[in-house]
């Protein structure tokens, strides 16, 4: 892999071991587990497989070392964000549209928007739910995927989507 482009920040803390994402799924809390269920049953509606599969999928997947769980990042939201990954290819691997058609730069971009979400994200440390609203976004959930999958009520929903804006344009003023 290339190094990243200048400027921009890596997080060098390692990944969670395969022990500690073990650990982190053994002692998961009744409202934790609840929440990534919920999420799992939203996402396989979009693939021809059930909740438990795509659920399955996402464990191993942490556990085998394919997607790396960062250390600051709640299991709720790494796991919403594995799942809707997940999801997706299941849903578009036979989709005869779905080409990779090249695009150079595109590591470039990814590296500088990864970077860049993960400083918002972290911004929102002090919130669990904006933390994985954000995900999703980020991940391409729209409207009333994000209110659903947010557990909120629409108006509480409208109320931490502004919260989030706030804070984003707060970064944007101190970038410049």
């Amino acid at each position: 892999m290339s190094e990243p482009p200048t400027g921009v920040e890596v997080d060098n803390a390692p990944p969670l071991s395969r022990a500690e994402i073990n650990n982190a799924i053994k002692f998961l809390t009744a409202a934790e587990k609840t929440k990534i269920v919920k999420i799992a049953a939203q996402y396989a509606k979009m693939t021809p497989y059930e909740a438990e599969d795509l659920y399955q999928e996402a464990w191993l997947r942490a556990v085998d070392g394919r997607r790396k769980w960062p250390r600051d990042l709640p299991i709720t939201t790494f796991f919403w964000g594995v799942m809707r990954s997940i999801a997706w290819e299941w849903k578009r691997k036979d989709d005869p549209l779905d080409k990779d058609i090249g695009d150079k730069g595109a590591e470039e971009r990814t590296l500088l928007d990864r970077d860049h979400a993960t400083k918002i994200i972290k911004a929102h440390d002090d919130d669990p739910i904006a933390q994985e609203i954000l995900v999703a976004i980020a991940d391409g959930a729209r409207g009333e995927e994000l209110l659903k999958l947010s557990g909120l009520s629409p108006t509480d929903y409208e109320s931490k989507r502004k919260k989030i804006r706030r804070r984003i344009e707060k970064l944007e003023a101190e970038k410049k």
